[in-house]
């Protein structure tokens, strides 16, 4: 036999056995978040969202609804570098994401006990902000 028959067969049988892994094994399966990112976007969006007083001012400052906080939850990197991790009892969290209007918000989160929290939503600061008391 020659060898690009052999070459030819070795190929298709490559192709045939990962099909069959493919359909027997890992069709519809969804895997766990094993990356410490995954880990931490899944624990914030399983529990329901409660908001801050300061977060609240901060929303109702820039314009943001219930959906941006949703869409940057959905959307988020989580920035380690950034977040306040160590030294907690409760770890804080800072996601940076996209709006419902496609623009980048940050905005800091902690995982409570049967609920997430946010803390604030960081941007830069104005003049006429009226948040920073709080």
């Amino acid at each position: 036999m020659p060898f690009s028959r052999r070459i030819t067969l070795f190929i298709f049988g490559i192709v045939m056995g990962s099909f069959f892994i493919w359909a027997l094994l890992l069709r519809g399966r969804t895997f766990p978040a094993w990356t410490p990112e995954g880990r931490v976007l899944k624990q914030l969006r399983a529990n329901p969202i409660k908001i801050s007083q300061k977060a609240a001012c901060q929303l109702q400052f820039k314009g943001l609804s219930n959906d941006d906080i949703l869409s940057v939850l959905n959307t988020a990197d989580v920035n380690f570098s950034d977040s306040d991790i160590r030294n907690r009892e409760i770890p804080e969290y800072l996601l940076e994401g996209k709006g419902t209007q496609g623009q980048n918000l940050k905005m800091k989160f902690r995982s409570e006990y049967l609920s997430t929290r946010l803390l604030e939503v960081v941007y830069p600061k104005s003049k006429n902000d009226t948040c920073t008391g709080l």
